[in-house]
């Protein structure tokens, strides 16, 4: 069958008491996901994004409870690896470093300290403050696979900030790895199977083909990477997916793909800040080299929807699983191609 976009268009009706209680609509679509088919509802409404808050206050407090990451408390706080698996116990380089995350959510897990400085706000991000920690998970990860043949799957993560579920202020990535594919990992290599076996090709050339062709939300290849709007956003607001079309596996990657990726990541988060954002999440997929998966990464904007303080993630993605959106991908696509400009 081939790419589809598929999505229902719907609407609601009632009386607005904004407009003397008369008769209005307001329209909705549920979007099917091109590759897994997870439906997820969008609203394009006139939301307006609450202000930043004051981060400089939450900095503050921050830096007056004990951070691990810090210069000072790194090399006594953090936890090292048996020798076996990464000789001296820790990956260093430049500034970023990179121990065991003390969170067990796989049998191998890393978190990797970008920065000897406490915070980097969002728009002090650039391909070289990103680079080193990246490289840094890539090597472990393939340190991993060499030493244990059994851990077959991959994944790369940040939280940045409170809003996306981080603890700390201070900016890391963490990484797993394992022989059992998170749920949204598993979800894309079984739907990639099915695509490879029901037409004979590859479902991520296809993808950016058919986004490229269609010309609604594609923004830009930067060396080995494609960088798409997701058509079936999975947070509250539009985000991003980065493909690397010509690599099945992390393992297959080198150091320019990751430069390739992190120059897309700068400019992603560069958009972020234009929107007046300060929090994402970005998750890596990977597993061994395949014939029909390739290595892929979403880049996802949180944010606190009001004032109050109230979390964009609702009962509807907990525990329907279920994302919806507030703005289309189509309707920010100018802005992000802006930000891709540089």
């Amino acid at each position: 069958m081939g790419i589809l976009f598929r999505r229902i268009k719907d609407s609601m009706r009632f009386m607005n008491p904004y407009k003397d209680f008369s008769m209005d609509e307001i329209s909705l679509e549920i979007r099917f996901d091109p590759l897994t088919q997870q439906t997820v509802r969008l609203m394009d409404m006139p939301y307006n994004l609450p202000a930043r808050p004051d981060l400089d206050n939450l900095v503050k407090r921050s830096r007056e409870i004990f951070c691990p990451f810090c210069p000072e408390a790194i090399e006594k706080s953090t936890p090292l690896y048996p020798e076996g698996l990464v000789p001296g116990g820790r990956i260093l380089k430049g500034e970023a470093c990179l121990v065991p995350n003390l969170m067990p959510l796989d049998r191998y897990t890393g978190v990797c300290v970008l920065s000897k400085a406490h915070y980097i706000a969002i728009k002090d991000f650039t391909p070289e403050i990103l680079r080193d920690s990246f490289i840094a998970s890539w090597s472990f990860i393939r340190a991993v696979a060499g030493y244990d043949p059994d851990a077959n799957y991959f994944n790369i993560n940040w939280n940045y900030m409170p809003p996306a579920g981080s603890s700390l202020v201070h900016p890391h990535i963490q990484m797993n790895c394992g022989t059992i594919p998170t749920y949204q990992h598993r979800l894309q290599i079984q739907s990639s199977i099915r695509y490879f076996t029901e037409n004979g090709r590859v479902f991520w050339a296809d993808y950016i083909s058919a986004e490229k062709e269609c010309k609604e939300r594609f923004i830009a290849d930067i060396g080995s990477t494609s960088w798409v709007l997701g058509f079936a956003p999975l947070g509250a607001l539009p985000d991003l997916w980065c493909i690397f079309p010509g690599r099945s596996s992390i393992l297959e990657m080198n150091e320019e793909d990751l430069d390739h990726f992190v120059r897309g990541l700068a400019n992603a988060i560069r958009y972020f800040d234009m929107e007046g954002l300060y929090s994402f999440n970005i998750a890596i997929f990977s597993g061994r080299e395949s014939d029909h998966f390739r290595v892929n990464a979403r880049v996802s904007p949180r944010l606190l929807l009001r004032e109050i303080g109230n979390s964009d993630y609702t009962s509807l993605q907990a525990l329907h699983r279920e994302p919806f959106c507030l703005r289309s991908p189509e309707s920010v696509r100018e802005k992000v191609l802006e930000a891709f400009k540089g």
